[in-house]
């Protein structure tokens, strides 16, 4: 709660101070361009804070399922956030310690007193910013942080569906071993692809799926985040429109300025890459189950279990997605665009 008192606060002394240079079109679009990342950041945490009960739901059947993680992947989830927090953290540190020492402030906010009378003035100014902003954005990059470690969690289950599907070998010898890893393979492809109601005739072998839609996990992923994913496209196209307008009017005696834009432009972009660069693999990882079933040795098996596995090559064409409030999938085209 403290953490949303501070954000707010943020967002109410920068907007005071934006509206403050209505009439200096260049600082004005500076500071817009600057406090979009705030508004971008709380706008993100507030989805989150509202979806939290499901996601906690989400999470706990997660952690209940038996499903392992490989170590690669456990650094890369790790690694990911731990980079993008310090590129951050050291845009914004160079920035205001250059803004510090041109006497100028890093962004233009309300303040009790006169920040430009002097240094000390100056930096209890910064002080007051950096308080009411650093939190704000390292408890965005922690929701962030557990985001795309769910979407690496699903990956990664993924890769070892197809990796286990690929390894069934049918012989009479092993014919119940088989069964029951393929139909161990199927209930794990239910609950993270889509497909519900799975009956069987007999303890071993599989009827067929009697119906086909989005699983609890994805229905339950795609509800959760799609507001996130929506917010975060929001605020890249907003950053390109005003970085565009910015080169196109600052002279080149702005350098500085226009170093600013370009380095949170150079952020959002990279964040956007990350998250289109995750739901793309998960679309690909997805569909690489009808892959895997047909690199399987399926050509051996019995008829009742050729069935079977056509449902699912039938069931993984249909991919996991990530939405963006329903108007864009997250992928690398949507990126590209």
């Amino acid at each position: 709660m403290f953490i949303h008192v501070l954000s707010m606060l943020y967002l109410l002394i920068t907007g005071i101070g934006t509206y403050e240079f209505k009439n200096d079109f260049v600082v004005l679009m500076s500071n817009l361009d600057k406090t979009l990342v705030a508004y971008n950041f709380v706008l993100k945490t507030a989805f989150f804070v509202l979806k939290r009960n499901d996601l906690k739901i989400l999470i706990n059947e997660i952690k209940n399922s038996g499903d392992r993680v490989s170590e690669g992947r456990k650094r890369l989830m790790i690694s990911h956030i731990i980079v993008i927090t310090a590129l951050s953290t050291s845009i914004v540190s160079a920035f205001c310690l250059l803004s510090t020492v041109r006497g100028e402030m890093t962004v233009e906010a309300w303040m009790p007193f006169n920040p430009l009378k002097n240094k000390k003035n100056l930096l209890i100014s910064m002080q007051l910013l950096a308080v009411t902003f650093i939190p704000c954005m390292y408890r965005a990059f922690a929701i962030q942080g557990i985001v795309c470690t769910i979407i690496m969690y699903f990956c990664d289950q993924l890769d070892d569906l197809q990796d286990r599907m690929r390894n069934l070998v049918y012989s009479v010898e092993n014919e119940i071993t088989m069964k029951k890893e393929f139909k161990d393979i199927i209930k794990k492809h239910v609950r993270l692809i889509g497909l519900v109601a799975l009956t069987y005739k007999q303890d071993i072998k599989f009827s067929s799926y009697r119906k086909m839609f989005s699983s609890r996990y994805s229905k339950q992923f795609t509800s959760i985040f799609k507001e996130f994913f929506l917010v975060q496209n929001l605020a890249v196209t907003i950053e390109l429109c005003l970085s565009a307008l910015m080169v196109s009017v600052a002279g080149l005696e702005q350098r500085i300025l226009l170093a600013s834009f370009l380095a949170y432009l150079f952020m959002a972009l990279l964040n956007a890459y990350i998250f289109c660069y995750l739901g793309d693999t998960l679309i690909i990882k997805s569909q690489g189950i009808a892959d895997a079933a047909f690199d399987s040795s399926w050509t051996s098996w019995p008829a009742k279990l050729q069935k079977d596995l056509l449902i699912v090559i039938r069931a993984a064409q249909k991919p996991l997605k990530l939405s963006a409030g329903g108007i864009s999938v997250m992928c690398i085209q949507t990126y590209s665009q």
